[in-house]
């Protein structure tokens, strides 16, 4: 086992310690547990990809100290950096490739592919004049953009009516947070395998919405008193029928690209908690709730504790 000196922490608001003072951070509290130096490298706002750029220019430029760094990495939002860009994420109704069951492409792809019927209902623009009289690899870019593809794809048992007046008008929103979570499962494994490689000790976490943690095994982390809170997170992630029409319930527990997510070991995912579900569901503004999104100095120490739980279980201390 090697004697580790740095806790690395990158993720975003909820790892960089937003509402909460910065020596009551999960990741302060669980340097101090495990008696190393913090280094946070989380920033507020952000998803994967500027972990994974802040990550990868740390490595690169403490290479010397690496076999003293472990490293824990936050994955935020669902929703949060997929259109970073937009252009290249494959959420785009098309036939081209449906042969082989490809039914989205990227923007970028649909402006060099098309479509076979131009009159389907999910194209909204329609064959430029020469199309026809141009041989495919010299198309070029005319500035379609496709229809059904909302300003922000809604994260889980959120009430679309703030961000889309109508739901009806993205009729294939569940197949598009399907290849979301598609795009989430090769990049995170990516990354992980990435940083395997190069004997880099990491393990990742959820902090907002569920990805390696996509079988919804949750634990139950509360104590004696709120033990009862472990049901309200089993019924914030079910894909139960709600009380709203319009509100949106994905089911994480049977995604296409599970299988990817699986392949990660064990040792380096945290695979039964949502961080958010440690303290969303009690009272705002409170110790243990600044404000349904980040974590007070009590809902941080929970954190702190179940990732240190996390850690000793699985060898890494």
């Amino acid at each position: 086992m090697k004697q580790y000196k740095y806790l690395v922490v990158a993720g975003c608001s909820l790892s960089y310690g937003f509402g909460c003072p910065t020596n009551q951070t999960y990741g302060q509290l669980l340097a101090d547990k495990l008696g190393l130096k913090l280094i946070n490298l989380s920033t507020p706002g952000s998803g994967w990809r500027t972990l994974t750029s802040t990550v990868s220019s740390f490595i690169n430029n403490n290479r010397d100290i690496l076999h003293e760094c472990f490293f824990i990495l936050q994955k935020s939002l669902l929703a949060r950096e997929i259109y970073t860009p937009e252009y290249e994420v494959p959420l785009h109704r098309t036939d081209v490739w449906e042969p082989w069951n490809i039914k989205y492409m990227s923007a970028h792809c649909i402006d060099y592919h098309g479509y076979i019927d131009w009159n389907a209902p999910f194209v909204k623009n329609k064959k430029p004049d020469w199309w026809d009289n141009t041989e495919p690899h010299n198309r070029r870019h005319w500035g379609h953009i496709p229809e059904y593809v909302p300003e922000q794809i809604p994260e889980h048992n959120e009430n679309v009516s703030r961000l889309i007046k109508d739901i009806k008008q993205f009729p294939y929103l569940y197949e598009q947070f399907e290849e979301v979570m598609l795009n989430w499962a090769t990049r995170i494994s990516s990354f992980h395998f990435l940083l395997k490689n190069l004997d880099v000790d990491h393990i990742i976490v959820d902090g907002y919405s569920p990805f390696v943690s996509y079988k919804l095994n949750f634990t139950n982390y509360y104590d004696e008193e709120n033990k009862d809170m472990h049901y309200n997170i089993e019924q914030w992630w079910s894909n139960k029928n709600c009380n709203y029409d319009e509100e949106i319930r994905y089911d994480f527990k049977n995604i296409k690209s599970g299988w990817v997510f699986d392949k990660i070991d064990i040792k380096y995912k945290i695979d039964d908690v949502v961080l958010r579900s440690l303290f969303m569901f009690f009272k705002t503004e409170s110790e243990w709730n600044v404000d349904n999104a980040h974590a007070g100095p009590t809902g941080m120490k929970l954190i702190a504790d179940v990732l240190y739980t996390n850690l000793v279980k699985k060898g890494w201390f």
